[in-house]
C-alpha cells in the first residue's frame, strides 16, 4: 500500500540556468536586510557585477528613487536608461511586460529561424535557383535572422532598493503577484524566460510599510547585516525555523557580522545538494556550523550578557 500511494516526483518543469558548482541556483529571490549606510546597495551592484563577469546576466532592470546617487555601483552592467524605474504602483506591472516582450522577441526569432531553415533546404535541393517550393513569403527570410542574445533566453534580473515605504510596495501594485510567479514570466513554447529578483530593503518588518510576507516567504537567498535590533533578528529567526533553527541562525549571523560592519550573513534558502553549508559569509566564505555548535555558542553569548 505504502508504493502504491507514494508521491512521485514527475521529470521537467523548470528551464534553470546553468552556474558553477559553488555558486547559487537560478532564478532566485534575494532578499537584503541592513540599516541605512550598512553597504547593501553596495554589496548587492557586486552581486550583479559577479553575475555578469559568470556571464550570467543579459539585462538588468532597476527600481530605485536613488540611482542618481548610486549610479556608479551599475557602472559597466547591463542596464539601459529604458530599465531605470520609479518605484511606482506600476513598476511590477512594467517588469512583466519586459518580460513579455523578451518572450514575444525570441519567439519571433525562433518561427523565423525555422522559415529561414526552410528555405535553405530548398535552395540546397535546387542549387541556389528557385525552387517550385518555395512560396513568396519565405524570400522575405532569405538574411539569416538575428536575436540579441544569439538565440537563448536571457537572464534578467530586477533589483529594487530601497523601495520600502513606497508605492512599490503597495497592496495594490503587482509586487507579491510577481514575486509568486517570478520563475514563470516570459512564457514561450519551451518554457519561461524568467526573472530573478533582488530586494535591500532596511527593515525586515515595521508599523507600516513592511516587506510584503509573499516576498518573505517566497526568498530563496536571504542576506542579513549587522543588526541591533533582537526583535527584529528573532522575527528573521522565527521565519527561517523551517529551514534553520534560531539558536544556529543567532550563532552563525554573530558569527559572520562580528567583523566589520559591511559583513552579513548569506542563508541560501535553495541550495545545491552539493553545497557543504546553507550558509556563507558574504558570496564567498562557507560557514559550517553544527547544530550542537550553534547552540552552545547561543547559550555562551546569552551567560556573558
Amino acid at each position: 500500500m505504502e508504493t502504491k500511494y507514494a508521491v512521485q516526483l514527475l521529470p521537467g518543469g523548470g528551464d534553470p540556468v546553468d552556474t558553477p558548482d559553488d555558486f547559487f541556483k537560478l532564478p532566485f529571490v534575494m532578499l537584503s536586510i541592513a540599516k541605512r549606510m550598512s553597504g547593501k546597495t553596495c554589496s548587492m551592484s557586486q552581486f550583479l557585477h559577479i553575475l555578469n563577469r559568470l556571464k550570467l546576466l543579459d539585462r538588468v532592470i532597476l527600481v530605485s528613487p536613488t540611482y542618481e546617487n548610486n549610479k556608479h555601483y551599475f557602472k559597466g552592467l547591463p542596464l539601459d536608461t529604458k530599465d531605470i524605474l520609479e518605484p511606482t504602483i506600476d513598476a511590477s506591472a512594467i517588469i512583466m511586460g519586459k518580460l513579455e516582450e523578451e518572450a514575444k522577441a525570441y519567439a519571433e526569432y525562433k518561427e523565423q529561424m525555422k522559415i529561414w531553415n526552410e528555405i535553405q533546404k530548398l535552395l540546397g535541393k535546387n542549387k541556389g535557383m528557385y525552387a517550385p517550393g518555395l512560396k513568396d513569403e519565405m524570400l522575405m527570410h532569405v538574411e539569416k535572422p538575428t536575436h540579441k542574445y544569439g538565440g537563448r533566453k536571457p537572464v534578467v534580473v530586477a533589483f529594487f532598493d530601497d523601495c520600502q515605504n513606497t508605492m512599490a510596495f503597495s497592496p495594490k501594485s503587482k509586487v507579491s503577484y510577481m514575486t509568486i510567479k517570478h520563475r514563470h514570466l516570459g512564457m514561450t513554447a519551451d518554457g519561461a524566460i524568467g526573472c530573478s529578483l533582488m530586494f535591500a530593503c532596511q527593515n525586515y518588518t515595521s508599523n507600516s510599510g513592511g516587506i510584503p510576507k509573499t516576498i518573505r516567504g517566497n526568498t530563496t537567498i536571504l542576506c542579513v547585516f549587522k543588526n541591533k535590533n533582537m526583535k527584529e533578528l528573532d522575527i528573521i529567526a522565527e521565519e527561517c525555523s523551517g529551514e534553520v533553527d534560531v539558536d544556529t541562525f543567532m550563532s552563525v549571523h554573530a558569527h559572520a557580522t562580528q567583523d566589520q560592519d559591511y559583513t552579513f550573513l548569506t542563508i541560501d534558502l535553495n541550495r545545491k545538494k552539493s553545497h557543504p553549508s546553507m550558509f556563507r559569509k558574504c558570496w564567498n566564505q562557507w560557514m559550517i556550523v553544527s547544530s550542537q555548535q550553534a547552540s552552545t555558542d547561543q547559550n555562551e553569548k546569552t551567560k556573558n550578557k
